[in-house]
């Protein structure tokens, strides 16, 4: 009896942990947090904060910024929305955001909105991560976006700047 306790307590301890699956989020977007991050009101009237895997998109006072944001907006504000989020705990949450069946990561993506960022797309399936990468390469030739400047910063590297 001892060791059924002890193995059903470990589980809820699994569960409960930061990295358990956490599932899906329905929801309608009642903000633009930022470039990159949105708010979701679930149907409980529950507000969530999501960051949209894969990418990073610039930061507030960099250029483009009002284009990411406005067509990330455009994607999804006031749109009901699906999302995946592989780990709970994380705030904001991390998670795959779609709309009308479009990943609107991979949307923003092609539309030169935002970078692919690697080290944020570790809970992606390789084939999505190929998919993001390919997208971004296909923006970049054709000069969409942020890639209509011949050497865009990405964020990345524009938030170490501004810690020096």
């Amino acid at each position: 009896m001892r060791s059924i306790l002890t193995l059903f307590a470990s589980l809820l301890l699994l569960l409960s942990s930061p990295t358990a699956l956490a599932g899906t989020l329905q929801g309608q977007v009642v903000a633009i947090v930022s470039a990159d991050t949105i708010r979701v009101r679930d149907e409980r009237k529950v507000q969530h904060t999501v960051r949209l895997v894969g990418i990073d998109a610039p930061e507030k006072f960099q250029k483009h910024a009002q284009r990411s944001e406005d067509a990330l907006r455009e994607f999804v504000f006031q749109k009901y929305v699906t999302v995946e989020v592989p780990r709970q705990g994380a705030s904001p949450r991390l998670g795959t955001v779609v709309v009308s069946g479009r990943d609107v990561s991979l949307e923003l993506l092609a539309d030169g909105s935002a970078w692919y960022d690697p080290s944020r797309a570790h809970d992606l399936a390789e084939q999505d991560r190929q998919a993001y990468a390919a997208a971004q390469a296909d923006a970049r030739e054709r000069r969409a976006g942020l890639w209509r400047d011949s050497q865009p910063i990405p964020p990345w590297e524009y938030r170490a700047g501004r810690r020096k």
